[in-house]
């Protein structure tokens, strides 16, 4: 849209095969959507929507988001809550936008402190966000915001440990979670995502290195590839986090990672420190979750050897 091209530029920009991409070409210009003048592909007669998707303003969708953000509820360590900052969350939805994950999608967010469901939601694009959240107070304030914003976001209370309830599964183009870095916490949370999409579907998911070492890395990517699935993005820490939860001296001083710190560590001297990559994951097959039914919940859930952040 921004020029016309050759197609060698849309081979250099354009993810997937050659031939998908030609195929794509054929497909566009056969429905009069591209044509090819002056040895360029150019634009031609778009539907006014798709004109939309293409020129989103993220800018104005981060002023809008910060500003409904800022009536949301504080973070608890009850259920590993930290939220994204928030142009990074607004980052993640562009990164949905550039892979084709956003526009006129059904997306399915379990565990949402971080507010995503409203981001995506600001942008127009998505067809249905379905948020599923353990917290009540979040349930009630992204209703709220929905509501107030005409959004098209819905959300429900619901505990991962439970089986997805039956209108979810395969009803869903997009998972996205941020899982509990522990091996029963990370295959519960994949295990619901992959029971509610589809095949072709994508899943996104942000991971740390700083609670979860390379040998979960290499087991949780083997559960993905065992689902059916193949990862096709790792961007290095995307995703910083306000830290909001630490401020606090008494669950500060209640933590590994105060108590076993080598240094001093004070909290009112936090940087962006804590941040996590965000991975994209999408479909060869129909996806095989590794869990079904009900999962055991506890403490331990969120508990880990690697986990420093949460109260001892």
């Amino acid at each position: 849209m921004a020029q016309p091209s050759t197609l060698w530029d849309l081979l250099a920009a354009v993810d997937g095969t050659v031939l998908e991409i030609y195929g794509a070409c054929r497909a566009l210009h056969e429905r009069g959507w591209i044509i090819f003048k002056n040895e360029r592909v150019q634009v031609a007669d778009l539907p006014g929507r798709v004109k939309q998707a293409c020129r989103l303003d993220f800018d104005a969708v981060l002023s809008r988001f910060e500003k409904l953000r800022g009536e949301a509820p504080w973070p608890t360590t009850e259920f590993f809550q930290e939220p994204i900052v928030s142009a990074d969350i607004v980052k993640r939805v562009r990164f949905l936008w550039e892979r084709g994950d956003l526009f006129d999608r059904s997306l399915l967010i379990l565990g949402d402190d971080d507010l995503l469901s409203l981001a995506a939601g600001l942008t127009g694009l998505p067809r249905r966000v379905v948020v599923g959240e353990i917290d009540p107070r979040w349930v009630e304030f992204i209703a709220i915001q929905a509501k107030r914003n005409d959004l098209p976001v819905e959300v429900h209370v619901y505990n991962v440990a439970d089986p997805l309830p039956r209108e979810w599964r395969r009803a869903f183009d997009v998972f996205v979670m941020d899982p509990v870095e522990t091996r029963q916490g990370f295959k519960a949370w994949l295990s619901r995502g992959l029971a509610a999409i589809h095949h072709p579907g994508s899943v996104y998911f942000g991971l740390t290195e700083l609670e979860c070492p390379a040998r979960y890395w290499h087991e949780f990517q083997r559960l993905i590839n065992e689902a059916g699935l193949v990862l096709t993005d790792i961007l290095r820490d995307f995703s910083h986090y306000e830290n909001r939860s630490l401020s606090n001296p008494e669950i500060w001083q209640d933590t590994r990672l105060a108590r076993q710190a080598p240094f001093p560590l004070h909290p009112e001297e936090q940087c962006s420190w804590y941040r996590s990559s965000f991975c994209r994951a999408v479909t060869v097959k129909t996806p095989r979750p590794p869990l079904r039914g009900k999962i055991r919940f506890g403490r331990s859930f969120y508990k880990g050897p690697y986990i420093v952040t949460l109260e001892e």
